[in-house]
């Protein structure tokens, strides 16, 4: 169970992570030619990938408790 629970934890980091390094090369991007419907999808990207850990996480951790 700690094991899970620790697993759990690293992969909610990792996607810290992941996070940050999305959001670091989408803000690089050149969207001077961009239309504003391509800037408003590629800025969706690292939250959509935030929301997505989160939920995961708590996925995860009930899993966890429901063994």
């Amino acid at each position: 169970m700690v094991n899970s629970i620790i697993n759990a934890l690293i992969a909610g980091l990792l996607g810290v992570i992941a996070f940050v390094i999305i959001k670091q090369v989408v803000d690089a991007q050149d969207t001077s030619g961009w239309s504003g419907a391509e800037t408003a999808v590629i800025g969706i990207i690292p939250i959509v990938l935030g929301i997505l850990v989160v939920v995961g996480m708590f996925l995860t951790l009930t899993r966890i408790r429901a063994d």
